[in-house]
Order: structure tokens, then C-alpha cells, then sequence
């Protein structure tokens, strides 16, 4: 009995394989897609990103929007960031949930990118548990420059990519993955 279960499992492991790959090769096809809607000045950035996310473990899921295409980067299925496209660019959307456990990160960001952490809008439901939404999973609070920050997950890192933005997401990006892995 135990090599029938041995055999119908590695079955279910092929077959398991077999798809994966078939998502991944789809999946492949979308990025290139999407790569070619991103400016040809960041598209190796972008790129090289993708493949550090990928290597360190993260699923990249693709659709189609209106606007383009969205990209998502997962670690156990919860996002970690968006790529998202808008008629100035585009921008990476980074859930920091642990952005309290990379102080040092947000702290050597530039100037413009700490003020427009600072200045996205407050999670509610982080102020009164009873408002936003039921399904809101909460935002993430950091202190930057002595202040405390309870920031909204959806905007609190939310940043035009350029080149003087670039390394930066990166680095933000890679700190939010550590975390994350080293937790699970």
C-alpha cells in the first residue's frame, strides 16, 4: 500500500510540476509584455528586479487593467509590492507591513521620498479599530526622523519609478522580503 501512496503522490507531484511550469511560461510571456509598457530607461532595472524578487522566492502574477498591466510580486501568497501603471508612469506600490523592523532603510531614503511617506494618508483602522473597511487588513507604523507614522498600506510607500527612485524601491523592497522570510 505504501508504494501505491509513494507513486500516486509523485503523480500529484509531476502533475503539480507540470503546471507550475505552465504558469511560469505564461507568466513569462505577460512580463515581457509588461516590460515592453514600462519606459525603455527603466525597463533593465525593472527587469533585474524581477529577477532578484524571483530568486529570493517570490511569484509573480501579471494581469491585464485598464490601464495596462498590474504586476504583483507574492511571498506565501500575500503581496509584497505592485507595479502599477498611471499617465505619469510607473509606480511601485511596496506593502510595508514591517516597515517598523527597516527604520534604517526608510531613514537613509531621500528627502522627497520620507515626505511622501510622511505625508500619504493615516490607516484609520490602525487609529480606531471599528473604521475603514472589514476586509482592511491594517497598515504598518514606523518611526522616521523621532516621529511616529501609522500610515495606510496602500499608499504609505507608493513611488514614481525614476532614476533617482529606482535603488531605492529596491532596497526598500528587498528589506520588506528579509523580513518577511525570516519570520516565516
Amino acid at each position: 500500500r505504501s508504494r501505491i501512496c509513494g507513486r500516486m503522490e509523485k503523480k500529484q507531484n509531476d502533475k503539480y510540476e507540470v503546471v507550475r511550469e505552465k504558469i511560469m511560461a505564461k507568466e513569462k510571456v505577460l512580463f515581457k509584455e509588461f516590460l515592453s509598457a514600462v519606459a525603455p530607461e527603466h525597463q533593465a532595472f525593472v527587469e533585474e528586479l524581477n529577477n532578484k524578487l524571483i530568486e529570493q522566492g517570490c511569484d509573480l502574477v501579471i494581469k491585464e487593467v485598464k490601464s495596462g498591466y498590474a504586476a504583483s510580486y507574492q511571498l506565501e501568497k500575500k503581496t509584497i509590492m505592485n507595479w502599477v501603471f498611471r499617465k505619469s508612469g510607473v509606480l511601485a506600490r511596496i506593502y510595508g507591513d514591517n516597515a517598523g523592523k527597516y527604520e534604517d532603510t526608510l531613514a537613509s531614503l531621500p528627502a522627497d521620498m520620507q515626505k511622501k511617506m510622511t505625508a500619504s494618508r493615516d490607516c484609520k483602522r490602525l487609529i480606531d479599530p471599528n473604521a475603514c473597511s472589514d476586509t482592511c487588513v491594517k497598515g504598518f507604523v514606523y518611526t522616521l526622523n523621532g516621529d511616529t507614522h501609522k500610515k495606510c498600506r496602500n499608499d504609505g510607500m507608493f513611488f514614481l519609478l525614476t532614476n533617482e527612485t529606482a535603488e531605492h524601491i529596491a532596497g526598500l523592497v528587498c528589506a520588506e522580503v528579509t523580513v518577511r522570510k525570516s519570520a516565516s
